[in-house]
Formats: C-alpha cells, structure tokens, sequence
C-alpha cells in the first residue's frame, strides 16, 4: 500500500463528509503526482474559489430573506 491508500484509510468522517475528504485527498495526490506542490496549490486555489463562490451565493439568499 502507497502512501496516498494510507492516507485515505485514516481519514475521518461519516460517509457523506469522509468521501468529499477523500476526493479532495484524491485530487491532491494527483495534482503531486502531476507537476508536484505547484501543482497543488492550483488544485487547492481551486477548491477555495468554489467554496467562496457557493458561500457567496448563500450568503446572498439569506440576505434576501432577511
């Protein structure tokens, strides 16, 4: 077993939760295998982007309610 299967046995979660984790341990493991830490940290900018963006957007619905 590699280290990226070591890692993604140790990680926690209830199945919902442990598999976002997974994928996102998934897609850091490829982007080093890929072009190594720059690499991954434009897969991790990328993850960010998507989390502020769907912040934003919520954000946005709960003002109108409010």
């Amino acid at each position: 077993m590699g280290y990226s299967e070591a890692v993604k046995r140790k990680i926690p979660g209830d199945t919902n939760e442990k598999k976002r984790r997974e994928e996102l341990w998934g897609k850091i493991a490829d982007a080093y295998e890929r072009g190594g830490e720059d690499t991954i940290k434009s897969v991790l900018l990328g993850e960010a982007e998507g989390i502020y963006t769907e912040f934003d957007r919520l954000l946005r619905e709960l003002r109108k309610k409010l």
